[in-house]
């Protein structure tokens, strides 16, 4: 134990974050407090002695009374013995169990979710309880995407992510729970935030919890993550150094290699002693790096009031920001007669409209709030008499609009990040789609040697391979690695024929580029029509997705790699 406090104050952390983002971009690493309220009666990720109670709750009835008796003599790591005892009563899911319902306790309304699946759930993002931490978090990410970014994350839950979305911005998610590297980390032009999970994720993925599953060898992650820190000064927050990939990272960087590691670690707790005793095995792993001043503690870090106090010292306003509404389907409300679905409305029109913001759509009288705070579900709303011929055909367009969302082509429902078509959060502004009777027809589903005669291209040759993807000529096709799809600009590699690697196309006539890979027949449809849902691609065909879809590379607004049924896919979402 040192002899002497190692622990800057609290107040010092932002200023020396200001101070660093002047010469490098700003990565963070957060953990779970970051999706704990600061009440304990609002809607959140459970702390660790809540998990342990719900952990319990798996537990066999003959074995809870064990339980409760090595819980009361654990004094470390407590969550991971808890995990690692019930997983040995109970088959090999019971984490993902657990999990799936720590993270739907921070839902908004239980009740108004009903019935949806956790693909609808996932892409509510106004329907997730956002701590304060998390959501000016999000905020910052979103106002200063110049300065920050990516986001390293342990936690499974989505909330990171919805705060992105609430504040208005875009993010690409990798999950990465094997060694395999997870691409670039240089945020998109589309200034789109890079949230990496690094234990997995809530739903349809593994999830690491145990020293054994934590304390597994990842070279290639570990390289993905050198990458970062010689690139970005990295800020921990809310993050307790388990002995995972991160901290063997840490444990493994030659501080005469890497003298530009710049790490912020902010505690929670103020005395040092504290801090070491309870954190033994990563002082005993950074002890290099803490003499070489690669990395400085900061006591007294409170998540939930750092974001705020570090977005104020950007010049950011912290005033309370309302989510955007629930877009969880909800069944119409019986009081529009059915009978005005059948009169078609003339175009939306408001009055703050102009030529730089399309119209919004009307939202169905079961999505649209009462009130910013607080949406009315029970349907017992009904309009005033002074506006009652105004709102027939409005709600007829409603009725139009869920009509067609209903039976839009959709791709594979089954696919982890596959989106049913539900409202957007309005803070999107999206362009209403139109009914199919209007929109282009689909073309004919292809086979993969008829899209490169139609796009005029040969194999790129092995000079031509291993450059970027400004580099390749026209005429010519290669291969990108799917995990770089969710990154990809004018600097992305490209390869010969690799495992998981997604075909790239540049047209010999303009010089256009394409993705190409297998889908299902609903994607081959879906593409036809101007603003499909997200869409699933393979690098190779099977049974279910035997298909060829060409994708023009400007029509991608932001995408992710996902498992379906033990598959890696590509989910592309469009413009």
């Amino acid at each position: 134990m040192s002899s002497y406090s190692f622990l800057h104050p609290k107040d010092a952390l932002p200023n020396a974050v200001i101070t660093a983002a002047k010469s490098r971009k700003i990565a963070f690493l957060v953990g779970s407090p970051l999706s704990t309220q600061e009440r304990a009666d609002a809607p959140q990720v459970p702390g660790v002695e809540a998990m342990l109670d719900l952990i319990r709750e798996h537990v066999p009835t003959g074995f809870k009374a064990r339980f409760d008796t090595e819980r009361e003599h654990t004094k470390e790591n407590r969550y991971q013995w808890a995990m690692h005892f019930v997983q040995g009563l109970e088959d090999k899911k019971v984490s993902e169990k657990v999990v799936r319902e720590a993270v739907l306790r921070a839902r908004v309304d239980r009740q108004r979710d009903g019935a949806a699946t956790d693909d609808e759930l996932d892409l509510d993002y106004g329907g997730w309880a956002l701590p304060p931490a998390t959501e000016h978090l999000g905020r910052l990410l979103v106002e200063r995407a110049d300065t920050f970014g990516p986001v390293l994350t342990t936690n499974f839950d989505p909330l990171i992510s919805a705060s992105v979305k609430v504040a208005g911005g875009d993010f690409h998610r990798t999950i990465v729970t094997h060694d395999s590297p997870f691409g670039q980390t240089v945020p998109s032009s589309s200034k789109s935030t890079h949230i990496i999970h690094l234990h997995g994720y809530w739903h349809d993925s593994p999830t690491l919890h145990t020293g054994i599953q934590l304390g597994r060898e990842r070279k290639l992650v570990s390289a993905e993550l050198i990458q970062i820190l010689q690139s970005h000064t990295l800020v921990v927050i809310g993050y307790g150094g388990w002995d995972d990939v991160f901290t063997q990272t840490l444990a493994a960087i030659d501080v005469d290699r890497h003298k530009d590691v710049d790490i912020l670690w902010g505690f929670y707790e103020k005395n040092d002693a504290i801090i070491e005793a309870c954190n033994p095995t990563l002082f005993s792993r950074v002890a290099n790096l803490r003499g070489n001043k690669g990395l400085r503690c900061y006591g007294g870090i409170d998540c939930h009031k750092f974001f705020p106090e570090l977005r104020q010292h950007f010049g950011a306003s912290v005033a309370p920001q309302s989510p955007p509404p629930s877009t969880v389907r909800q069944p119409p409300p019986p009081s529009i007669p059915i009978a005005s679905a059948t009169r078609a409305p003339g175009p939306a029109t408001s009055p703050h409209s102009s030529a730089a913001k399309p119209p919004e759509p009307v939202p169905s009288a079961s999505d649209r709030p009462a009130s910013r705070s607080a949406p009315k579900t029970d349907g017992t709303a009904s309009p005033s008499k002074s506006g009652s011929g105004r709102i027939l055909p409005f709600a007829a367009a409603a009725l139009i609009a869920g009509g067609v969302a209903a039976v839009w082509p959709s791709p594979s429902k089954s696919v982890n990040n596959d989106v049913f078509v539900v409202q957007t959060p309005r803070n999107l502004r999206p362009v209403q789609p139109q009914p199919p009777t209007t929109a282009p027809v689909p073309a004919l589903a292809s086979t993969l040697r008829s899209v490169r005669q139609q796009h005029q291209v040969v194999a790129a040759s092995d000079a031509e391979r291993g450059a970027r993807v400004s580099q390749l000529p026209r005429g010519r096709y290669a291969f990108v690695p799917m995990s770089t799809v969710p990154t990809y600009s004018a600097d992305t590699p490209i390869y010969g024929l690799i495992q998981e690697g997604i075909e790239l196309h540049r047209a010999l006539s303009d010089g256009s580029l394409y993705l190409v890979g297998y889908a299902d027949a609903p994607t081959i449809t879906a593409l036809g029509y101007p603003n499909p849902a997200p869409i699933v691609i393979t690098p190779t065909p099977s049974n279910r997705r035997a298909q060829v879809a060409s994708i023009p590379v400007t029509r991608m607004a932001t995408a992710e790699v996902r498992m379906d049924k033990g598959t890696r896919v590509l989910v592309l979402h469009l413009n």
